[in-house]
């Protein structure tokens, strides 16, 4: 029986393109980040895998502290 989940992964591994969902799916997975911050990467840097790696490893997600109660 064929698996009912079929993960697609683009042609190009050098260039992110999140036209569609899938794509959007597959690169935040990879790149373990969120759509927000791939968006903001892909709009600084543009959509050169490498130069997107480098920004996401230069510009760390935001940390707020939790309240202390």
């Amino acid at each position: 029986m064929k698996d009912p989940i079929q993960r697609r992964i683009p042609h190009d591994l050098t260039q992110v393109i999140i036209n569609e969902h899938w794509q959007i799916t597959y690169w935040t997975l990879t790149l373990q980040t969120t759509q927000e911050r791939l968006t903001r990467a892909i709009r600084e840097v543009g959509s050169n895998t490498e130069l997107i790696r480098t920004w996401l490893r230069d510009h760390p997600p935001l940390i707020t502290p939790k309240p202390m109660i």
